[in-house]
């Protein structure tokens, strides 16, 4: 006997209530041909189901991201930082190969311990939710959007104390713990618009463990999707901050001993009167004083407003001594990799 959709919809996490594999292709073909209305007109009966219950108004389009692909959805739901409304799982998950269904497993798994409603759906249903067929791997997590912690400045560090200043607020009081003994360092970003860049600075930005991101608060790729996918989930686990002004956060906080390091091309670095180094002369900055690398723009670089905070300029030396003068850098987010590991290596 063939099982009512809105059961059928309920069974996603009940694996020993599952019928049998012959059963369920049925089920497909019979469903699927009778059931010919796109994603929207079927999840309407899902609304129906005791699964859903319509508790707050309809969400605006703006107010939601689609999450997609087990390395972003996976750290958002052990993390909790969003509101999640719903999870689509695509309807052949259950006939993948055992080693595969580990992470969606889990997923569905922390899903249903967060009572989050779930939708099966054909895959060229999930593809409907997304633009330009990205890769989501059978998983779509509906859930409110990241938005950046509004920040205006950085206090003084104490021992194992700093302050992050907010307007208007009580500043927030940030404890870290170093295992080498250096000191808090933090990088910020001046006007990087590629989320592909922004989710790659991320990804790196969590691996070397930086403290603390900032971004402009205009002229900045936004916290999207996206963005995640492309931070292969990071941004799921690491907070993001922004400022108005992003010279005022450096010359505050360049007033409370952060030492403020900008990121050059090796051109511009030789035509500055400021102290230019390559990464290879950096001597144990961080024993020293709290840090903040600041990255520019993909087309442009650093603004001379940020360049005039600076105490550093900072650059990458390329071995390559017949380089085309057109190509005198490498792309923001590969630099951005390198500069981290030259602050965060053993060698300083």
């Amino acid at each position: 006997m063939l099982l009512r959709p809105n059961y059928y919809s309920a069974l996603v996490l009940r694996s020993s209530h599952l019928p049998a594999k012959n059963s369920l292709i049925a089920y497909h073909k019979a469903y699927h041909r009778n059931n010919k209305a796109d994603l929207t007109e079927n999840t309407k009966n899902y609304y129906r189901n005791d699964l859903y219950k319509r508790s707050s108004p309809k969400l605006q389009k703006e107010d939601f991201d689609y999450l997609y692909g087990h390395s972003v959805v996976l750290p958002a739901l052990e993390q909790k930082r969003r509101k999640f409304h719903r999870l689509f799982v695509q309807e052949s998950f259950i006939f993948r190969k055992k080693e595969s269904r580990i992470i969606p497993e889990k997923i569905l798994s922390l899903a249903n311990e967060a009572n989050i409603p779930i939708v099966k759906a054909a895959k060229d249903e999930l593809n409907k939710l997304l633009k330009d067929d990205r890769p989501h791997q059978g998983i779509i997590l509906k859930a409110s959007k990241l938005k950046p912690i509004k920040i205006a400045c950085l206090g003084r560090q104490s021992d194992k104390m700093y302050q992050v200043i907010k307007p208007y607020e009580s500043p927030l009081n940030i404890s870290y713990i170093s295992s080498n003994g250096t000191l808090p360092f933090w990088l910020a970003l001046d006007q990087v618009v590629d989320p592909q860049n922004l989710g790659a600075i991320i990804r790196s930005a969590y691996f070397f463990g930086v403290n603390g991101l900032v971004l402009c608060s205009k002229n900045s790729a936004p916290l999207s999707a996206f963005t995640s996918k492309a931070s292969s989930g990071a941004l799921e686990l690491m907070d993001v901050y922004d400022v108005d002004n992003l010279a005022n956060f450096l010359n505050c906080s360049s007033q409370n001993n952060w030492i403020i390091y900008g990121a050059v091309s090796n051109f511009n670095s030789n035509n500055s009167n400021k102290n230019s180094i390559s990464i290879n002369e950096l001597n144990n900055p961080l024993s020293k004083h709290p840090v903040i690398l600041v990255i520019g723009s993909e087309g442009t670089g650093l603004r001379s407003n940020i360049l005039n905070t600076c105490h550093y300029l900072l650059h990458i030396l390329s071995p390559n001594t017949k380089k085309s003068k057109y190509i005198d850098s490498l792309n923001v987010n590969a630099a951005t990799a390198i500069l981290l590991h030259g602050f965060f290596s053993s060698k300083i």
